[in-house]
């Protein structure tokens, strides 16, 4: 898969490609053997050393904690430019969560009618063998969901609603 990191002006294109051990990542044409487990701690081995760091996502953005420093990234999909054609604050203004890559919904974690927090997390999806959870991008009520367990997705692709307001 194919995936376009943005921090400030910048853009980076990153390739990720499971294979018996883990990841093939190659960043800026450097490959890179990427193995461990991702979550709220993730504790990783690349190119065989030991990588500790967290990663989180905030709104539209996922944020990098490594050496104790913080990255903020945005990530599209390399095939879906349309995403970037979309006014970066649109979505978190109208309370939209869309599927960040293509993947299998794997949980939905509100209902609809529930008020929830912003970063709290509405949707599981799993992409390359990784499940994601999604979190709301705003606090407020959740108005609408488009997807259920079981569904695949594209990059992109409308999930939850949330109408602000709320907590």
């Amino acid at each position: 898969m194919k995936m376009i990191l943005s921090r400030g002006e910048r853009e980076r294109l990153i390739q990720i490609e499971p294979n018996s051990l883990g990841y093939e990542v190659t960043l800026e044409g450097r490959r890179h053997l990427v193995s461990g487990t991702i979550g709220a701690k993730t504790a990783v081995l690349i190119d065989q050393r030991p990588i500790e760091a967290s990663v989180r996502r905030e709104g539209d953005e996922v944020v990098v904690q490594l050496f104790g420093l913080a990255y903020s990234f945005r990530t599209r999909d390399a095939r879906a430019p349309k995403l970037d054609r979309r006014g970066r604050g649109a979505d978190l203004s109208r309370g939209e969560l869309h599927a960040p890559m293509p993947g299998l919904v794997i949980e939905v974690l509100a209902q609809v009618g529930d008020e929830v927090d912003a970063g709290h997390p509405l949707v599981i999806v799993e992409a390359m063998k990784m499940q994601n959870a999604l979190v709301a991008p705003l606090s407020g009520t959740i108005t609408r969901i488009a997807v259920k367990p079981g569904v695949p997705v594209d990059s992109g692709q409308l999930l939850v609603t949330v109408t602000p307001g709320g907590p």
